[in-house]
């Protein structure tokens, strides 16, 4: 069974829409210039689709790995969960499936933690289809729990084998650091076209 792929797309036909008139609105800020900026006069134009198309093919790259490479399967009585970097994980049974709310920073998100004794993995609720994954857990005979409300580190005791990504362990320090990405991405772009 693969990722729920509408996800994606229901993303990013959202995002077009909402970066037309702020990306027509920054191409004549960036052509005009403000205050003792001259502008970039028609160079605006491509400085201003490189801002938000190389963006938005990141988010198309992370998209196509995210579903292309991911996969949940029953073989032989086993669930195989494989991950967007293809670590596959196996889970023999007797196996359980935990809806889980990570407490991280004071932020609650819903995981589903599917494991054994042996492994346990970590999915994101809203990248599959639910109706198609309790298909998976029923034929597994996985065992349904709850998993409370347990942080990253209660987590990892819990299930030692289990990865936790960095946004949910550390998301003060990864909102920052994608921030300060952002703002050094666009004042890059801009110098760039700026000196063209």
């Amino acid at each position: 069974m693969a990722p729920d792929k509408s996800r994606f797309r229901h993303v990013a036909l959202a995002i077009v829409p909402a970066v037309i008139v702020p990306g027509i609105s920054m191409a004549r800020m960036l052509a005009g210039g403000r205050g003792t900026s001259e502008g970039l006069g028609p160079m605006a134009a491509p400085a201003a689709i490189a801002l938000i198309a190389l963006p938005f093919l990141w988010y198309v790259a992370y998209a196509v790995l995210h579903t292309v490479n991911t996969y949940v399967a029953l073989v032989d009585g086993a669930v195989l969960v494989r991950n967007w970097a293809r670590r596959l994980t196996i889970i023999e049974g007797p196996g359980f499936v935990a809806w889980t709310h990570i407490n991280s920073s004071g932020i609650a998100g819903a995981v589903l933690v599917v494991g054994d004794d042996r492994a346990a993995v970590m999915l994101n609720p809203r990248q599959w289809r639910e109706d198609e994954l309790d298909k998976v857990w029923r034929k597994a005979a996985l065992q349904q729990q709850f998993g409370g409300t347990p942080t990253p580190h209660e987590l990892r005791k819990r299930y030692p084998t289990i990865r936790i990504p960095l946004y949910i362990r550390y998301p003060g320090i990864v909102y920052t650091f994608w921030t300060i990405l952002v703002l050094l991405y666009i004042g890059v772009v801009v110098n760039v076209f700026a000196r063209i």
